[in-house]
């Protein structure tokens, strides 16, 4: 169990990183006062996306049938932490504007994207 999660927490980690630097290299000026958000952003999908992965593992081994319950439940946990935590964050100048999304949005996809990838690498082993 922890190969496969060390395998994606060094790749999520390397991925994230060089998302980092192009997302802050492409990051239109006006952005540039929300960077502690954009940091934030990147930790928070980190965080969660090797917490659920290591869930979905833990669930793998003792119910095999609840692994796609957990993945659901940890994207829609990740989300209400969003909407709880980061999310008033944009609100607070009044617009949300598609570029202050992509701070969340882009990391999430990210996360989300290997976080698939390698589940569904462990259960096609198992």
């Amino acid at each position: 169990m922890t190969k496969p999660l060390l395998k994606l927490g060094g790749g999520l980690l390397i991925a994230l990183s060089l998302a980092f630097v192009i997302h802050t290299t492409l990051m239109p000026d006006a952005l540039w006062g929300q960077i502690r958000i954009m940091w934030l952003c990147y930790g928070f999908n980190f965080g969660l996306a090797v917490l659920i992965f290591w869930a979905v593992l833990a669930t793998h081994k003792k119910n095999a049938m609840l692994v796609g319950v957990v993945f659901m439940g940890g994207s829609m946990f990740k989300f209400g932490l969003f909407f709880l935590l980061i999310y008033p964050d944009f609100k607070a100048d009044g617009l949300v504007g598609r570029d202050e999304l992509t701070l969340f949005f882009v990391p999430y996809l990210i996360s989300l994207f290997s976080m698939t990838y390698a589940a569904s690498r462990v259960l096609q082993r198992a």
